[in-house]
């Protein structure tokens, strides 16, 4: 008790209407890696018909949120996700400031509730964030939970870190970078062609801080970016994308997505997808931020990419530092997922936490046998990733 008094003396207590003083939770609790957690919500009974009918919509409803000894009341609950939407098992953004201002729930003014209902194994996207810390890449913090709405269980769901101000500056030390969340349209399926206006830049980021600064505050940048990763010349390239890109980090982010098989990335089979954008303070320039990896290990015997129609990567491969960020990357993946087994050691790991909530998860999109065939699948794709990458990476390079 003495830790956890000496905490609520420096002020690391939770802020909440009606939060217990009795003891302290900590975000690193919430995202506690060997543990499910139990997260319970309390919704008007006619909001809750209307959340489930408009799923479609991201409107908010009230709602109070309990976790251990913590009450938040009168958050804000919306439905969320993209092909993940639907009204049994409902996606979840909770705003914990939407109604009462400077409310925050364990330091944190959002979480999000991902209903995982695209990944029948429960585990890809953790697998893919545990893949991108390891290679020191920044990711969400995440970990899963028993979710009940008015006391009846929802399922397993993950508790993801939202990416925001907060999460900027827990990762880079910084407080007034500028942070813009990708948004995937398909009508513009975008592979880093020059956009040329600001106008069509505007719908695919969207800033997620500065976010009353001019149009051309937050764009110009962007705008020049592109621009010149189309048309600058070769022998100029590096040094005019550079000034807007951290093209090491670029290559870096894009060949741990080549390791974890993810097809709706950066080099997506549908256009850029699932990424943030992050400009660091006082400069031009940018990198990337993961998210949403829940169609990662989707598919087995995959190859790595040397090529692709997206330009930035393409121009970057002819570039011998560049490449070789990428494929001393891809090594490094390969080398920490086959040392003892981690990642296959992670999926049994993580399954054997969340194993009892999936089979008793009553919302699933899968039945408890396909539940079971899906967890095996993703043992199957990660078993031979390693060697596999490996191999690809070594041919790749007497090739160049």
């Amino acid at each position: 008790m003495h830790a956890r008094r000496a905490i609520i003396a420096v002020g690391f207590a939770v802020v909440a209407l009606g939060a217990s003083s009795a003891a302290a939770q900590t975000a690193a609790e919430l995202f506690d890696p060997n543990a499910i957690q139990e997260i319970r919500l309390s919704v008007n009974t006619r909001d809750l018909a209307a959340l489930r009918q408009h799923y479609q919509d991201n409107t908010y409803y009230t709602a109070d949120l309990s976790w251990k000894n913590v009450k938040v009341r009168n958050v804000g609950i919306r439905s969320r996700g993209q092909g993940s939407r639907n009204p049994q098992k409902i996606g979840l953004r909770v705003d914990m400031a939407r109604y009462t201002t400077g409310q925050t729930f364990v330091g944190l003014s959002t979480i999000i509730l991902d209903n995982m209902w695209q990944d029948g194994s429960f585990l890809r996207e953790r697998l893919a964030f545990t893949m991108f810390e390891k290679l020191g890449e920044p990711a969400p913090r995440e970990s899963f939970c028993r979710l009940y709405i008015n006391n009846e269980y929802q399922g397993v769901y993950a508790i993801t870190e939202e990416i925001d101000g907060s999460f900027t500056k827990r990762v880079n030390g910084e407080t007034d970078g500028t942070l813009f969340e990708f948004h995937w349209f398909n009508d513009k399926q975008w592979r880093a062609e020059d956009l040329v206006s600001i106008a069509n830049y505007k719908p695919l980021l969207e800033p997620r801080t500065h976010v009353l600064d001019a149009d051309s505050t937050l764009y110009a940048p962007i705008q020049s970016l592109f621009k010149e990763v189309n048309a600058a010349p070769d022998a100029v390239w590096l040094d005019l994308v550079g000034q807007y890109l951290d093209l090491n980090q670029f290559m870096k982010h894009v060949a741990i997505e080549q390791f974890i098989v993810e097809n709706d990335g950066i080099l997506g089979y549908a256009g850029m997808n699932n990424f943030y954008l992050y400009r660091f303070q006082g400069t031009s320039k940018h990198r990337l931020f993961v998210w949403d990896k829940d169609q990662a290990f989707l598919a087995k015997d995959t190859g790595v990419a040397t090529t692709s129609d997206n330009i930035l990567f393409n121009r970057a491969m002819t570039y011998p530092d560049l490449r070789e960020v990428y494929l001393s990357t891809l090594e490094s993946c390969a080398t920490i997922a086959k040392t003892d087994d981690f990642l296959l050691f992670e999926v049994d790991r993580l399954t054997a936490i969340i194993y009892e909530a999936a089979i008793s998860d009553p919302k699933k999109n899968y039945t408890n046998s396909e539940y079971n065939d899906a967890v095996q699948f993703v043992r199957d794709v990660i078993a031979p990733r390693p060697d596999r990458v490996l191999r690809e990476v070594a041919a790749i390079r007497q090739r160049f």
